[in-house]
Protein backbone atom coordinates (compact mmCIF):
# COMPACT_ATOMS: atom_id res chain seq x y z
CA UNK A 1 0.00 0.00 0.00
CA UNK A 2 1.73 2.74 -1.17
CA UNK A 3 1.36 6.46 1.17
CA UNK A 4 -1.79 8.06 -0.69
CA UNK A 5 -3.46 5.40 -0.55
CA UNK A 6 -2.58 5.03 3.59
CA UNK A 7 -3.42 8.59 3.76
CA UNK A 8 -7.15 7.98 2.12
CA UNK A 9 -7.75 4.95 4.64
CA UNK A 10 -7.05 6.29 7.90
CA UNK A 11 -9.50 10.00 6.77
CA UNK A 12 -11.63 7.14 5.86
CA UNK A 13 -11.25 5.68 9.15
CA UNK A 14 -11.52 8.99 11.42
CA UNK A 15 -15.05 10.12 9.55
CA UNK A 16 -16.58 6.62 10.78
CA UNK A 17 -15.48 7.31 14.01
CA UNK A 18 -16.48 10.91 14.18
CA UNK A 19 -20.08 9.38 12.67
CA UNK A 20 -20.12 6.31 15.11
CA UNK A 21 -19.36 8.96 18.39
CA UNK A 22 -21.80 11.71 17.01
CA UNK A 23 -24.05 9.00 16.64
CA UNK A 24 -24.09 7.67 20.70
CA UNK A 25 -26.53 9.46 23.08
CA UNK A 26 -25.36 11.38 25.61
CA UNK A 27 -25.51 8.72 28.21
CA UNK A 28 -22.92 6.58 26.07
CA UNK A 29 -20.98 9.77 25.73
CA UNK A 30 -20.82 9.93 29.26
CA UNK A 31 -20.07 6.29 29.82
CA UNK A 32 -17.38 6.69 27.12
CA UNK A 33 -15.49 9.47 28.69
CA UNK A 34 -15.75 7.91 32.33
CA UNK A 35 -14.25 4.37 31.07
CA UNK A 36 -11.21 6.67 29.25
CA UNK A 37 -10.79 8.37 32.63
CA UNK A 38 -10.83 5.15 34.74
CA UNK A 39 -8.76 3.47 32.58
CA UNK A 40 -5.83 6.50 32.21
CA UNK A 41 -6.54 6.39 36.06
CA UNK A 42 -5.59 2.90 36.66
CA UNK A 43 -2.71 2.25 33.92
CA UNK A 44 -1.06 5.47 36.21
CA UNK A 45 -1.37 4.06 39.25
CA UNK A 46 -0.56 0.47 38.05
CA UNK A 47 3.35 2.44 36.81
CA UNK A 48 3.11 4.29 40.28
CA UNK A 49 2.85 0.97 42.19
CA UNK A 50 5.62 -0.69 39.64
CA UNK A 51 8.07 2.28 40.29
CA UNK A 52 7.76 2.51 43.38
CA UNK A 53 8.36 -1.40 43.81
CA UNK A 54 11.84 -1.10 42.42
CA UNK A 55 12.59 1.89 44.09
CA UNK A 56 15.45 2.81 46.76
CA UNK A 57 15.25 4.92 49.12
CA UNK A 58 19.01 6.59 49.61
CA UNK A 59 20.40 9.30 51.66
CA UNK A 60 21.35 13.01 49.85
CA UNK A 61 23.47 15.23 50.86
CA UNK A 62 22.61 18.61 53.23
CA UNK A 63 21.86 19.63 56.25
CA UNK A 64 23.98 20.65 59.39
CA UNK A 65 24.33 19.40 62.77
CA UNK A 66 24.59 21.87 66.21
CA UNK A 67 26.19 19.75 68.90
CA UNK A 68 27.54 21.50 72.30
CA UNK A 69 30.06 20.34 74.51
CA UNK A 70 31.41 21.14 77.52
CA UNK A 71 35.06 22.49 77.48
CA UNK A 72 37.22 23.46 74.72
CA UNK A 73 39.92 21.76 72.62
CA UNK A 74 43.11 22.51 72.92
CA UNK A 75 44.92 20.32 70.98
CA UNK A 76 42.97 19.30 67.97
CA UNK A 77 46.35 16.99 66.76
CA UNK A 78 46.15 13.60 66.94
CA UNK A 79 49.93 14.08 68.43
CA UNK A 80 48.62 15.71 71.88
CA UNK A 81 45.05 15.12 72.11
CA UNK A 82 44.21 14.24 75.51
CA UNK A 83 41.03 15.71 76.95
CA UNK A 84 37.48 14.64 75.05
CA UNK A 85 37.05 17.70 73.68
CA UNK A 86 40.48 17.13 71.42
CA UNK A 87 39.71 13.96 70.51
CA UNK A 88 35.76 14.87 69.18
CA UNK A 89 37.69 18.01 66.84
CA UNK A 90 40.76 15.09 65.93
CA UNK A 91 37.95 12.42 64.77
CA UNK A 92 35.83 15.27 62.80
CA UNK A 93 39.11 16.84 61.02
CA UNK A 94 42.11 14.03 61.09
CA UNK A 95 41.87 10.48 59.19
CA UNK A 96 44.65 7.55 59.91
CA UNK A 97 45.15 4.43 57.78
CA UNK A 98 42.47 2.52 59.47
CA UNK A 99 39.55 2.80 61.20
CA UNK A 100 37.09 1.41 63.74
CA UNK A 101 33.94 0.01 62.74
CA UNK A 102 30.70 0.09 64.66
CA UNK A 103 32.15 -3.95 66.44
CA UNK A 104 35.55 -2.06 66.73
CA UNK A 105 37.36 -4.27 64.01
CA UNK A 106 39.71 -2.23 61.87
CA UNK A 107 39.33 -1.47 57.84
CA UNK A 108 41.19 0.78 55.75
CA UNK A 109 40.69 4.35 55.85
CA UNK A 110 43.92 6.10 53.93
CA UNK A 111 45.69 2.85 53.06
CA UNK A 112 44.56 0.88 50.16
CA UNK A 113 46.10 -2.05 51.73
CA UNK A 114 48.11 -2.98 54.94
CA UNK A 115 50.00 -6.63 54.56
CA UNK A 116 50.76 -8.54 57.42
CA UNK A 117 53.99 -10.56 57.59
CA UNK A 118 53.64 -13.97 58.76
CA UNK A 119 56.40 -13.22 62.18
CA UNK A 120 53.78 -10.20 62.87
CA UNK A 121 56.63 -8.23 62.69
CA UNK A 122 56.24 -6.05 59.79
CA UNK A 123 53.05 -4.15 58.39
CA UNK A 124 53.66 -3.33 54.20
CA UNK A 125 51.33 -0.37 53.56
CA UNK A 126 50.04 1.00 50.27
CA UNK A 127 48.15 4.15 50.37
CA UNK A 128 44.94 5.15 48.40
CA UNK A 129 45.73 7.82 44.96
CA UNK A 130 43.31 10.31 46.24
CA UNK A 131 44.58 10.62 50.12
CA UNK A 132 44.57 14.07 50.23
CA UNK A 133 44.68 17.04 53.29
CA UNK A 134 42.27 19.58 53.71
CA UNK A 135 44.51 21.94 51.33
CA UNK A 136 44.61 19.91 48.75
CA UNK A 137 48.04 18.43 49.42
CA UNK A 138 48.92 14.55 48.93
CA UNK A 139 49.13 12.23 51.68
CA UNK A 140 52.43 10.71 51.53
CA UNK A 141 54.47 8.40 53.04
CA UNK A 142 57.00 11.49 54.43
CA UNK A 143 53.42 12.40 56.34
CA UNK A 144 53.20 9.21 58.05
CA UNK A 145 56.92 9.08 58.98
CA UNK A 146 56.78 12.69 60.32
CA UNK A 147 53.76 12.38 62.39
CA UNK A 148 55.25 8.83 64.33
CA UNK A 149 58.61 10.32 64.33
CA UNK A 150 56.47 13.30 66.95
CA UNK A 151 54.35 10.60 68.68
CA UNK A 152 58.28 8.98 69.87
CA UNK A 153 60.29 12.22 70.39
CA UNK A 154 60.30 12.64 74.58
CA UNK A 155 60.44 16.15 74.14
CA UNK A 156 56.84 15.87 72.55
CA UNK A 157 55.75 14.36 75.32
CA UNK A 158 52.84 12.24 73.27
CA UNK A 159 50.05 10.23 75.32
CA UNK A 160 50.64 7.90 72.86
CA UNK A 161 54.09 7.15 72.63
CA UNK A 162 54.51 3.91 74.67
CA UNK A 163 51.98 2.33 71.91
CA UNK A 164 54.68 3.30 69.17
CA UNK A 165 57.72 2.67 71.05
CA UNK A 166 60.00 0.10 69.14
CA UNK A 167 58.59 0.83 65.88
CA UNK A 168 59.84 1.55 62.89
CA UNK A 169 59.47 2.60 59.03
CA UNK A 170 60.92 2.38 55.76
CA UNK A 171 59.84 4.21 52.95
CA UNK A 172 59.73 2.63 49.19
CA UNK A 173 57.92 5.22 47.73
CA UNK A 174 55.64 8.74 48.26
CA UNK A 175 52.79 5.73 48.77
CA UNK A 176 54.82 2.41 49.81
CA UNK A 177 56.23 1.83 53.33
CA UNK A 178 56.57 -0.48 56.07
CA UNK A 179 56.16 -0.82 59.87
CA UNK A 180 58.73 -2.69 61.76
CA UNK A 181 57.91 -3.94 65.16
CA UNK A 182 60.43 -5.31 67.62
CA UNK A 183 57.78 -8.05 68.71
CA UNK A 184 54.44 -9.05 67.67
CA UNK A 185 51.25 -6.90 68.95
CA UNK A 186 47.66 -7.72 67.57
CA UNK A 187 46.22 -4.26 68.48
CA UNK A 188 49.09 -3.29 66.07
CA UNK A 189 46.15 -2.33 63.41
CA UNK A 190 43.88 -0.29 65.99
CA UNK A 191 46.85 1.70 66.43
CA UNK A 192 47.42 2.88 62.79
CA UNK A 193 43.74 4.74 63.59
CA UNK A 194 46.31 7.80 64.57
CA UNK A 195 45.28 10.89 62.95
CA UNK A 196 47.91 11.92 60.43
CA UNK A 197 49.60 15.17 60.60
CA UNK A 198 50.61 16.82 56.95
CA UNK A 199 54.73 17.37 57.33
CA UNK A 200 54.50 20.51 54.92
CA UNK A 201 52.60 22.62 57.51
CA UNK A 202 54.30 21.78 60.89
CA UNK A 203 57.96 20.66 58.82
CA UNK A 204 59.29 24.17 60.01
CA UNK A 205 58.23 24.44 63.41
CA UNK A 206 60.59 22.86 66.10
CA UNK A 207 59.73 20.42 68.83
CA UNK A 208 59.59 23.05 71.45
CA UNK A 209 57.14 24.93 69.06
CA UNK A 210 54.25 22.53 68.29
CA UNK A 211 52.15 22.26 71.22
CA UNK A 212 52.10 26.03 71.31
CA UNK A 213 51.24 26.26 67.45
CA UNK A 214 47.88 28.00 66.28
CA UNK A 215 47.63 24.63 63.92
CA UNK A 216 46.76 22.92 66.95
CA UNK A 217 43.09 25.31 66.56
CA UNK A 218 43.40 25.72 62.96
CA UNK A 219 43.88 22.10 62.39
CA UNK A 220 44.20 20.90 58.83
CA UNK A 221 43.83 17.21 58.43
CA UNK A 222 42.69 14.81 56.06
CA UNK A 223 39.66 13.37 58.07
CA UNK A 224 35.56 13.68 56.89
CA UNK A 225 35.25 17.37 58.18
CA UNK A 226 37.57 21.03 57.56
CA UNK A 227 37.27 23.64 59.53
CA UNK A 228 36.18 26.30 57.67
CA UNK A 229 35.61 29.23 60.56
CA UNK A 230 36.69 29.57 64.40
CA UNK A 231 34.42 31.90 66.09
CA UNK A 232 35.93 33.45 69.19
CA UNK A 233 35.34 34.53 73.16
CA UNK A 234 37.88 37.17 74.61
CA UNK A 235 40.61 35.00 72.10
CA UNK A 236 38.73 31.47 73.51
CA UNK A 237 37.47 29.91 70.70
CA UNK A 238 33.93 28.67 71.82
CA UNK A 239 32.26 27.44 67.90
CA UNK A 240 33.67 25.77 64.99
CA UNK A 241 31.94 25.24 61.90
CA UNK A 242 33.00 22.43 60.07
CA UNK A 243 32.42 21.61 56.29
CA UNK A 244 31.81 18.46 54.79
CA UNK A 245 35.25 17.33 52.88
CA UNK A 246 34.91 16.39 49.35
CA UNK A 247 37.36 14.53 49.06
CA UNK A 248 37.61 11.97 51.76
CA UNK A 249 38.75 8.79 50.94
CA UNK A 250 35.65 7.50 52.69
CA UNK A 251 33.98 9.61 50.52
CA UNK A 252 31.92 13.01 51.21
CA UNK A 253 29.68 12.90 53.97
CA UNK A 254 26.54 13.70 53.51
CA UNK A 255 25.67 16.31 56.00
CA UNK A 256 26.88 19.56 54.18
CA UNK A 257 28.01 21.66 58.22
CA UNK A 258 28.92 20.60 61.68
CA UNK A 259 29.10 22.94 64.20
CA UNK A 260 30.10 22.81 67.56
CA UNK A 261 30.06 25.06 70.38
CA UNK A 262 31.95 24.86 73.71
CA UNK A 263 30.06 25.50 76.90
CA UNK A 264 32.13 25.76 80.65
CA UNK A 265 30.03 23.73 82.32
CA UNK A 266 27.03 21.78 82.16
CA UNK A 267 24.38 24.02 83.31
CA UNK A 268 25.54 26.04 79.95
CA UNK A 269 24.97 23.42 77.89
CA UNK A 270 21.83 22.02 79.51
CA UNK A 271 20.46 26.12 79.01
CA UNK A 272 21.68 26.26 75.21
CA UNK A 273 19.99 22.94 74.32
CA UNK A 274 16.50 24.08 75.92
CA UNK A 275 17.36 27.36 74.26
CA UNK A 276 17.75 25.68 71.01
CA UNK A 277 21.46 27.17 70.32
CA UNK A 278 22.08 23.56 69.95
CA UNK A 279 20.39 20.25 68.88
CA UNK A 280 22.71 17.76 70.48
CA UNK A 281 24.56 16.97 73.36
CA UNK A 282 26.37 14.63 75.15
CA UNK A 283 28.32 14.43 78.82
CA UNK A 284 25.82 15.46 81.06
CA UNK A 285 24.84 13.44 83.87
CA UNK A 286 22.22 10.57 83.70
CA UNK A 287 20.16 12.46 86.56
CA UNK A 288 20.31 15.66 83.97
CA UNK A 289 18.40 13.65 81.46
CA UNK A 290 14.85 13.54 82.94
CA UNK A 291 15.16 17.43 83.32
CA UNK A 292 15.64 17.87 79.35
CA UNK A 293 11.44 16.66 79.14
CA UNK A 294 12.36 15.09 75.54
CA UNK A 295 11.45 11.86 73.81
CA UNK A 296 13.48 8.46 74.89
CA UNK A 297 13.85 8.07 71.23
CA UNK A 298 15.83 11.34 71.59
CA UNK A 299 18.01 9.58 73.83
CA UNK A 300 20.80 7.44 72.05
CA UNK A 301 23.20 4.83 74.60
CA UNK A 302 26.25 2.98 73.73
CA UNK A 303 28.13 1.29 76.34
CA UNK A 304 31.73 2.83 77.22
CA UNK A 305 35.00 0.89 78.02
CA UNK A 306 35.08 2.18 81.27
CA UNK A 307 35.40 -0.69 83.49
CA UNK A 308 34.77 0.40 87.46
CA UNK A 309 35.97 -1.87 89.97
CA UNK A 310 36.77 -2.30 93.88
CA UNK A 311 40.75 -3.47 93.98
CA UNK A 312 41.65 -4.95 97.18
CA UNK A 313 45.25 -4.62 98.77
CA UNK A 314 46.27 -7.21 101.10
CA UNK A 315 49.73 -5.62 101.71
CA UNK A 316 48.07 -3.06 103.37
CA UNK A 317 46.02 -5.54 105.60
CA UNK A 318 46.66 -9.48 105.37
CA UNK A 319 43.09 -9.95 106.49
CA UNK A 320 42.17 -9.13 102.38
CA UNK A 321 44.40 -12.08 101.77
CA UNK A 322 41.59 -14.47 102.46
CA UNK A 323 40.01 -15.32 99.03
CA UNK A 324 36.48 -15.74 101.28
CA UNK A 325 36.63 -12.61 102.89
CA UNK A 326 36.80 -10.72 99.58
CA UNK A 327 34.47 -12.89 98.06
CA UNK A 328 32.05 -12.17 100.89
CA UNK A 329 32.41 -8.57 100.18
CA UNK A 330 31.64 -8.89 96.89
CA UNK A 331 28.74 -11.06 97.18
CA UNK A 332 27.45 -8.39 99.19
CA UNK A 333 27.15 -5.54 96.37
CA UNK A 334 24.07 -4.83 95.14
CA UNK A 335 25.56 -3.72 91.84
CA UNK A 336 22.33 -3.88 89.95
CA UNK A 337 20.59 -1.11 92.84
CA UNK A 338 23.86 1.26 91.56
CA UNK A 339 23.10 0.95 88.19
CA UNK A 340 19.47 2.07 88.33
CA UNK A 341 20.11 4.20 91.48
CA UNK A 342 23.33 6.49 90.16
CA UNK A 343 23.55 5.72 86.72
CA UNK A 344 19.79 5.59 86.03
CA UNK A 345 19.79 2.56 83.86
CA UNK A 346 22.55 4.40 81.06
CA UNK A 347 24.97 1.81 82.27
CA UNK A 348 25.22 -1.91 82.41
CA UNK A 349 25.97 -4.15 85.50
CA UNK A 350 29.38 -5.92 84.98
CA UNK A 351 30.91 -9.15 86.89
CA UNK A 352 34.20 -9.78 84.44
CA UNK A 353 37.38 -7.29 83.48
CA UNK A 354 36.17 -6.96 79.72
CA UNK A 355 32.99 -4.67 79.76
CA UNK A 356 32.08 -5.81 75.96
CA UNK A 357 31.94 -9.39 76.87
CA UNK A 358 28.92 -11.04 75.89
CA UNK A 359 28.87 -14.10 77.48
CA UNK A 360 28.55 -12.54 80.95
CA UNK A 361 29.05 -14.53 84.33
CA UNK A 362 26.36 -15.12 86.45
CA UNK A 363 25.98 -12.62 89.35
CA UNK A 364 27.23 -13.53 92.76
CA UNK A 365 25.14 -11.20 94.74
CA UNK A 366 23.57 -13.05 97.86
CA UNK A 367 23.85 -10.88 101.34
CA UNK A 368 23.15 -14.05 103.70
CA UNK A 369 25.80 -16.31 102.26
CA UNK A 370 28.16 -13.15 102.10
CA UNK A 371 27.54 -13.12 105.54
CA UNK A 372 27.93 -16.51 106.69
CA UNK A 373 31.33 -16.32 104.59
CA UNK A 374 32.92 -13.79 106.59
CA UNK A 375 31.35 -15.28 110.12
CA UNK A 376 33.67 -18.31 108.93
CA UNK A 377 36.99 -16.31 109.18
CA UNK A 378 38.99 -17.50 111.85
CA UNK A 379 41.10 -14.60 112.34
CA UNK A 380 37.79 -12.70 112.34
CA UNK A 381 36.34 -15.28 114.95
CA UNK A 382 39.50 -15.13 117.36
CA UNK A 383 39.55 -11.59 118.10
CA UNK A 384 36.12 -11.65 118.04
CA UNK A 385 36.43 -8.51 116.11
CA UNK A 386 34.45 -6.64 113.26
CA UNK A 387 35.60 -6.08 109.98
CA UNK A 388 36.67 -2.73 109.30
CA UNK A 389 37.53 -1.23 105.73
CA UNK A 390 38.90 1.74 104.67
CA UNK A 391 36.81 2.52 100.96
CA UNK A 392 38.76 5.33 98.94
CA UNK A 393 37.41 6.90 95.92
CA UNK A 394 37.39 9.88 93.71
CA UNK A 395 35.98 13.31 94.67
CA UNK A 396 33.21 13.11 91.98
CA UNK A 397 29.95 13.26 92.80
CA UNK A 398 29.51 9.76 90.91
CA UNK A 399 32.45 7.51 92.74
CA UNK A 400 30.87 9.47 96.12
CA UNK A 401 27.46 8.17 95.39
CA UNK A 402 28.35 4.71 94.57
CA UNK A 403 30.86 4.78 97.47
CA UNK A 404 28.06 5.15 99.91
CA UNK A 405 26.23 2.29 98.29
CA UNK A 406 28.72 0.00 98.87
CA UNK A 407 29.30 1.24 102.04
CA UNK A 408 25.80 0.27 102.90
CA UNK A 409 26.03 -2.84 101.94
CA UNK A 410 28.99 -3.78 103.23
CA UNK A 411 27.84 -2.24 107.10
CA UNK A 412 24.63 -4.73 106.15
CA UNK A 413 26.66 -8.00 106.58
CA UNK A 414 28.71 -6.53 109.70
CA UNK A 415 31.35 -4.79 107.94
CA UNK A 416 32.22 -1.31 109.40
CA UNK A 417 33.02 0.98 106.86
CA UNK A 418 35.01 4.21 106.27
CA UNK A 419 35.31 6.46 103.43
CA UNK A 420 38.54 7.99 102.40
CA UNK A 421 37.55 11.04 99.48
CA UNK A 422 40.38 12.09 97.89
CA UNK A 423 40.57 15.05 94.73
CA UNK A 424 41.61 13.06 91.44
CA UNK A 425 45.17 14.64 91.14
CA UNK A 426 45.82 13.65 94.89
CA UNK A 427 44.54 9.99 94.49
CA UNK A 428 47.13 9.24 91.52
CA UNK A 429 50.04 10.92 92.38
CA UNK A 430 49.60 9.65 96.16
CA UNK A 431 47.26 7.04 96.93
CA UNK A 432 47.78 4.88 93.83
CA UNK A 433 51.24 5.72 93.16
CA UNK A 434 52.08 4.73 96.29
CA UNK A 435 49.74 1.41 96.32
CA UNK A 436 48.29 3.72 99.63
CA UNK A 437 44.80 2.74 100.50
CA UNK A 438 43.24 -0.74 101.57
CA UNK A 439 40.65 -0.96 99.56
CA UNK A 440 39.88 1.32 96.37
CA UNK A 441 37.15 2.01 93.97
CA UNK A 442 38.38 3.57 90.78
CA UNK A 443 37.60 3.18 87.32
CA UNK A 444 39.90 1.80 84.19
CA UNK A 445 39.71 1.79 80.34
CA UNK A 446 39.87 -1.52 79.11
CA UNK A 447 39.17 -1.63 74.91
CA UNK A 448 40.46 -5.09 74.44
CA UNK A 449 41.32 -8.17 76.68
CA UNK A 450 44.59 -7.31 75.64
CA UNK A 451 44.32 -4.01 77.68
CA UNK A 452 43.99 -6.37 80.93
CA UNK A 453 47.84 -6.73 80.61
CA UNK A 454 47.88 -3.26 82.13
CA UNK A 455 46.31 -3.31 85.16
CA UNK A 456 47.03 -7.22 86.42
CA UNK A 457 49.79 -8.47 85.22
CA UNK A 458 52.97 -8.84 87.92
CA UNK A 459 55.54 -7.29 85.94
CA UNK A 460 53.06 -4.12 86.28
CA UNK A 461 52.91 -3.93 89.98
CA UNK A 462 55.03 -0.67 90.64
CA UNK A 463 54.88 2.72 89.46
CA UNK A 464 54.12 3.47 86.53
CA UNK A 465 52.66 -0.20 86.54
CA UNK A 466 48.61 0.05 86.84
CA UNK A 467 48.57 -3.44 88.78
CA UNK A 468 47.43 -1.18 92.10
CA UNK A 469 46.48 -4.45 93.75
CA UNK A 470 49.88 -6.04 93.70
CA UNK A 471 47.91 -9.25 92.49
CA UNK A 472 50.42 -12.11 91.77
CA UNK A 473 49.75 -14.91 89.37
CA UNK A 474 51.95 -17.12 86.97
CA UNK A 475 49.21 -18.78 85.58
CA UNK A 476 47.34 -14.63 84.88
CA UNK A 477 50.05 -13.59 83.59
CA UNK A 478 50.50 -16.21 81.48
CA UNK A 479 46.86 -16.13 79.94
CA UNK A 480 47.46 -11.76 80.03
CA UNK A 481 50.23 -12.70 77.66
CA UNK A 482 48.51 -14.85 75.55
CA UNK A 483 46.24 -12.44 75.07
CA UNK A 484 49.03 -9.34 74.44
CA UNK A 485 50.94 -11.18 72.43
CA UNK A 486 49.20 -14.29 70.17
CA UNK A 487 48.03 -14.13 66.82
CA UNK A 488 45.70 -17.22 67.30
CA UNK A 489 42.57 -16.35 68.01
CA UNK A 490 40.84 -19.42 69.42
CA UNK A 491 44.33 -18.92 71.78
CA UNK A 492 42.74 -15.47 72.91
CA UNK A 493 39.56 -17.09 73.42
CA UNK A 494 41.09 -19.62 75.72
CA UNK A 495 43.52 -17.45 77.41
CA UNK A 496 40.58 -14.87 78.32
CA UNK A 497 37.63 -17.44 79.47
CA UNK A 498 40.71 -18.51 82.03
CA UNK A 499 41.32 -15.24 82.89
CA UNK A 500 37.84 -14.63 83.85
CA UNK A 501 37.61 -17.76 85.74
CA UNK A 502 40.30 -17.15 87.72
CA UNK A 503 38.98 -13.54 88.81
CA UNK A 504 35.43 -15.48 89.74
CA UNK A 505 37.67 -17.74 91.99
CA UNK A 506 40.52 -15.47 93.33
CA UNK A 507 38.39 -12.64 93.44
CA UNK A 508 41.28 -10.50 93.38
CA UNK A 509 38.88 -7.15 92.21
CA UNK A 510 35.23 -6.58 92.35
CA UNK A 511 33.88 -5.44 88.86
CA UNK A 512 30.78 -3.65 89.32
CA UNK A 513 29.71 -1.65 85.88
CA UNK A 514 30.36 -0.05 82.52
CA UNK A 515 28.44 3.07 81.93
CA UNK A 516 26.79 4.53 78.77
CA UNK A 517 28.02 7.43 76.46
CA UNK A 518 24.50 9.28 76.46
CA UNK A 519 23.49 11.30 73.21
CA UNK A 520 21.22 13.53 72.75
CA UNK A 521 20.12 14.86 69.78
CA UNK A 522 16.70 16.83 68.97
CA UNK A 523 17.11 17.36 64.84
CA UNK A 524 15.94 14.96 62.41
CA UNK A 525 19.74 13.74 61.24
CA UNK A 526 19.43 10.20 61.24
CA UNK A 527 23.11 9.30 62.84
CA UNK A 528 23.42 5.54 64.71
CA UNK A 529 25.76 5.04 67.19
CA UNK A 530 27.64 1.88 67.56
CA UNK A 531 26.73 -0.58 70.10
CA UNK A 532 30.04 -0.30 71.56
CA UNK A 533 31.59 3.04 71.98
CA UNK A 534 35.60 2.95 72.34
CA UNK A 535 35.66 6.36 73.84
CA UNK A 536 33.41 9.27 73.73
CA UNK A 537 34.32 10.30 70.43
CA UNK A 538 33.10 6.90 69.02
CA UNK A 539 29.64 8.94 68.45
CA UNK A 540 30.90 9.71 65.00
CA UNK A 541 32.19 5.90 64.52
CA UNK A 542 29.62 6.80 61.15
CA UNK A 543 29.68 10.39 60.55
CA UNK A 544 30.43 9.94 56.49
CA UNK A 545 26.92 8.02 56.64
CA UNK A 546 24.96 10.11 58.90
CA UNK A 547 22.05 11.90 56.50
CA UNK A 548 19.35 14.78 57.01
CA UNK A 549 17.78 14.25 53.63
CA UNK A 550 16.97 10.99 51.28
CA UNK A 551 15.55 10.71 47.89
CA UNK A 552 14.12 7.51 46.18
CA UNK A 553 16.14 6.21 42.72
CA UNK A 554 16.40 3.06 40.62
CA UNK A 555 18.53 1.04 42.02
CA UNK A 556 20.77 0.67 38.95
CA UNK A 557 21.24 4.72 38.13
CA UNK A 558 22.07 5.76 41.38
CA UNK A 559 25.99 5.65 42.24
CA UNK A 560 27.17 7.78 45.04
CA UNK A 561 30.37 8.75 43.27
CA UNK A 562 27.75 10.39 40.50
CA UNK A 563 25.90 12.06 42.53
CA UNK A 564 28.96 12.94 45.13
CA UNK A 565 30.66 14.38 41.45
CA UNK A 566 27.48 16.34 40.56
CA UNK A 567 27.33 18.16 44.28
CA UNK A 568 30.95 19.15 43.53
CA UNK A 569 30.17 20.75 40.55
CA UNK A 570 27.18 22.64 42.24
CA UNK A 571 28.68 23.48 45.34
CA UNK A 572 32.40 24.06 45.13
Amino acid sequence: MDSSKKISYFVKLKSRVQTLYKSLSPERVLLFWSLVALSVTLIFSALIVFNNRFLITTPTYGGTVREGIIGTPRFINPVLATSDQDKDLTTLVYAGLTKKDTLGHTELDMAKSITESDDQLHYSVVLKDNAKFHDGEKVTADDIIYTIALIQSPAIKSPYRIEWEGVSIEKESDTEFTFSLKKPYPQFMVALTLGILPKHIWKNLTEEQISLSDYNIHAIGSGPYKISSIATNSGIPNTFVLKAYENYTRGRPYIDTFVISTYQNEKYLIQAFQNGDIDRLYGISPEKVASLQIPANNIHTSLLPRTFAVFFNPNKDSILSDKNVRLALHMAINKQAIVNTVLKNYGKVINDPYPFDEDITASVYNVDQARTLLESNKALKKASSTLEITLTTANTDEMKKVAEMIKNDWEAIGVHTTLAVYEVSDLNQTVIKDRDFQVLLFGSITQDPSDLYAFWHSSQRTYPGLNISNYVSKKLDTNLETLRTSENELSRISAYEDVKKEFSEEVPGIFLFAPSLIYITRDKITSPLPLYSFNNSSRFTLIESWYRYTDSVWPKTYSKSVIAFLEKIIHY
